[in-house]
């Protein structure tokens, strides 16, 4: 985190974002590898632990890094879930672009995941700021 730690803090909060979900795409694809092939999980069954993973460390990096007002109070179960669910909302929003730009739009699939990326990242960056770490 010491890379991250040193960058300004007048860095964009949206770019902070974006670099936190850097990581932990990292965290994800890296836990998920190893179960497959060093643990001999199934490629279905590695995807629970590794996005579990993946979830608590951006939340904790958000926490700290990306919305500086939410480390003001105690980490709390509550606020964990409520990150878990937006990014699960992000998640479903997803797959519901891709596959109706994939469906019925005929996309290829590489622009319709970009397409459907960017609008889960604005989903999940939305949710984060105004309902997961927003403070009165």
């Amino acid at each position: 985190m010491s890379g991250l730690a040193t960058l300004p803090r007048a860095t964009p909060q949206f770019l902070r974002y974006v670099l936190v979900g850097a990581v932990g795409f990292a965290v994800d694809a890296a836990l998920l590898l190893l179960l497959i092939h060093i643990g001999e999980v199934s490629r279905l069954w590695a995807r629970i632990p590794s996005f579990l993973v993946a979830v608590t460390v951006t939340w904790l990096l958000h926490r700290n890094f990306t919305f500086a007002n939410a480390n003001h109070t105690a980490p709390s179960l509550h606020e964990w879930l409520r990150f878990a669910v937006a990014n699960a909302l992000g998640n479903g929003a997803n797959l519901v672009i891709y596959a109706v730009l994939v469906g019925l739009f005929d996309w290829e699939a590489l622009p319709a995941l970009a397409v459907a990326s960017v609008a889960a990242l604005g989903v999940n960056y939305g949710l984060s700021a105004r309902w997961v770490f927003r403070r009165p």
